[in-house]
């Protein structure tokens, strides 16, 4: 389980990306988690990698 800290510094970068990504990352969380549940770690991990690239990444329209 995340920590209060992490928890805060995902919530910053979220914050950070723009409404489109903010969109797509809407549906892929929820799908993490009930990846989680099901104890697919290797979808969960190609996933987080995902997620991660959409967050540090510019909005698409900027680029």
């Amino acid at each position: 389980m995340a920590d209060e800290e992490d928890i805060a510094a995902f919530n910053r970068a979220l914050a950070a990306v723009g409404d489109e990504y903010r969109r797509v990352l809407r549906v892929l969380i929820p799908r993490l988690a009930a990846l989680e549940e099901r104890g697919d770690a290797a979808e969960a991990l190609r996933l987080i990698a995902e997620i991660e690239a959409i967050v540090v990444s510019r909005e698409p329209s900027a680029q």
